[in-house]
């Protein structure tokens, strides 16, 4: 494991994590794995390309599951502890629209991805069930007849009970959909009312069960939310056990709460300790108790810890076969490989998404991750589809893997990660390692990195050693009202002349890119990235990234001239921002997702 020399490095990292857990209030590990930097856009035919390319040319030996993800970003009501893209369809228009720009993006990715054959469909939102009968038939009718399908592919959408009826029913049942999922999330009219989700109750549950049985839907998918405020853990138990025993879904899924600023403001009071100390109950009492539960309702427990708990209904015929019957017994998950997924962490192979709608993201795998977006963020608005997003390399890929396992368990296995990825732990994050080696967060067994137990809050403090620090400050930027992008950077020195005297012998040399250059009396350019600052009374820092042999030797000199530049740096920041809160000069605020 590599050895952190750079004390200054590392208590920069450091600082700068204090300060974005401080102003990011980041609810849940895995939006770390998001953390890039600026975006690139792309128009659709931009994007066909990316995909063509990594067709003919896939950068890893195993091969990969292919999923399709459609976003239906429509609700009837908007529940306030969702964090998804939604939208109340405000007209048929609306909705005809969204279905227009759908069936174009199919037209000019789908010849590009035909080589592939695609292992499992998901359509999620928002709400699906919103689509009425005869438009979800006919968008399923062009996914058919677009794409290739594994004859075992799995097809799965999501529904509200609420606004489900036999006729979306009869139409799933004909395209071969042989699941679906619905949010329970609480079987407590009152507090699904004080969460924007209508009074619904274990009676609305009931006749959703009647009805997808009599179109011949038997593996249903309950979800259930931890953590809603109101809620406790033994209450949730309770109802999850009435669920059970007397519906019997093929599946349970059990989410924590994420929280987001806009929760706790209007459940906690807007104290985060508040909701971490609710969350917590969740988090002791709930796993623990699972194994009981499943033994006393005839189910077997998946995945019992973390923010994603399940409990499944065993195959009666499992039996027959000891293979999966010996995994049963000994714990171990194999993945399916024609389920959908959106997390390289559960597929534990490469993984491409094709994600189709508003805010749907795609992953290629080892060439970039992007979300799509309607034409000027206007969903009325006829035209192709853009996609914002970031070109994502085998390591970035790596680092978002690691995010999403160790979230939820404290080890990884070391053969696994070099069969996914092609290259060993240690060399894909040396960083990493060495600040959990420094810090006596996490070691090496044999074959396995292993963390030691940790809640919440604290692994997300480790996890974020995994995100490049540029990440990071592009994102914590956001929060400090500051652009980092070329153009916010460039507004930055606006005012400063080029070949402006910094003091012993330094001049500003110019911008190129999000850069800034610095040339030094021996005629050598030092390059600066402009950041946010680690403190609140100081908005701006510069970091030097090529300090030269040369300009080493007059290191107070150098220290001196980048003081000169930052000084002015947020002399501008500050005017600007006396501006815009005077309404004259609204500064541009750069929004990261």
């Amino acid at each position: 494991m590599v050895s952190l020399r750079d004390d200054d490095w590392m208590s920069r990292r450091k600082a700068l994590h204090g300060r974005y857990l401080e102003l990011g209030t980041v609810g849940d590990a895995s939006r770390l794995s998001y953390l890039h930097g600026p975006e690139t856009v792309w128009t659709e035919e931009e994007v066909a390309g990316l995909w063509q390319r990594a067709v003919c040319n896939p950068i890893s030996r195993l091969p990969a599951r292919n999923c399709i993800y459609i976003h239906v970003p429509f609700c009837k009501s908007i529940c306030n502890f969702c964090n998804y893209d939604r939208l109340q369809p405000s007209s048929p228009m609306l909705l005809k629209t969204w279905m227009n720009r759908v069936m174009r993006s199919i037209d000019v990715l789908g010849p590009v991805v035909r080589p592939l054959t695609f292992d499992a469909l998901y359509i999620g939102g928002g709400t699906p069930s919103v689509l009425p009968a005869r438009m979800l038939r006919e968008l399923l009718d062009k996914l058919d007849g677009s794409f290739s399908w594994h004859r075992k592919a799995s097809r799965v959408l999501e529904f509200d009970p609420a606004v489900i009826n036999r006729e979306r029913l009869e139409v799933l049942a004909a395209h071969r959909f042989n699941r679906l999922s619905f949010g329970i999330e609480t079987l407590d009219p009152e507090i699904n009312q004080r969460h924007n989700r209508g009074r619904q109750s274990i009676e609305t549950i009931a006749r959703c069960f009647d009805d997808m049985r009599a179109v011949g839907i038997s593996r249903v998918t309950c979800d259930f939310l931890l953590g809603l405020e109101g809620t406790t853990p033994e209450g949730m138990l309770d109802e999850m056990e009435t669920v059970l025993h007397r519906f019997r879904p093929g599946c349970l899924d059990i989410f924590m709460l994420t929280p987001t600023q806009a929760y706790v403001d209007r459940h906690f009071g807007g104290s985060w300790d508040t909701i971490w100390a609710h969350l917590k109950r969740f988090e002791t009492i709930v796993p623990p108790a699972l194994p009981q539960l499943a033994a006393r309702t005839g189910y077997v427990v998946r995945t019992g810890q973390g923010h994603h708990m399940t409990l499944e209904r065993p195959d009666p015929l499992r039996w027959l076969n000891p293979l999966p019957l010996l995994r049963e017994l000994l714990g171990v998950r194999r993945p399916q490989h024609h389920s959908y997924t959106a997390l390289v962490s559960e597929a534990r192979r490469p993984l491409n998404v094709l994600g189709l709608g508003r805010s749907a993201r795609s992953i290629i795998f080892g060439t970039a991750a992007y979300s799509s977006r309607d034409p000027d963020d206007n969903p009325a608005k006829e035209g192709p589809a853009d996609y914002a997003g970031n070109s994502i390399d085998a390591a970035g890929e790596a680092r978002s893997f690691l995010v999403h396992v160790l979230r939820d368990n404290d080890t990884i296995d070391c053969r696994e990660f070099h069969d996914i990825f092609g290259g060993d732990m240690r060399e894909v994050i040396p960083q990493a390692l060495a600040a959990w080696e420094s810090e006596g967060t996490a070691h090496f067994e044999e074959k396995v990195l292993r963390f030691v137990p940790q809640d919440r809050r604290e692994r997300i403090r480790s996890l974020m050693w995994l995100v490049p620090e540029e990440a990071i400050e592009y994102d914590l930027a956001h929060y400090d009202q500051i652009e980092l992008s070329a153009t916010g950077v460039a507004a930055l020195v606006a005012n400063l002349p080029l070949n402006t005297a910094l003091g012993d012998g330094y001049r500003y040399h110019g911008q190129d890119g999000t850069r800034l250059l610095i040339a030094t009396p021996h005629g050598e350019i030092l390059r600066l990235r402009v950041a946010p600052g680690l403190e609140p009374s100081i908005p701006l820092r510069l970091v030097v990234e090529n300090p030269t042999s040369a300009a080493e030797g007059n290191s107070d000199g150098r220290q001196r001239a980048t003081a000169v530049l930052l000084a002015a740096l947020v002399e501008h920041h500050r005017n600007a921002m006396r501006r815009s809160s005077t309404g004259m000069e609204p500064l541009r605020q750069s929004i990261s997702s």
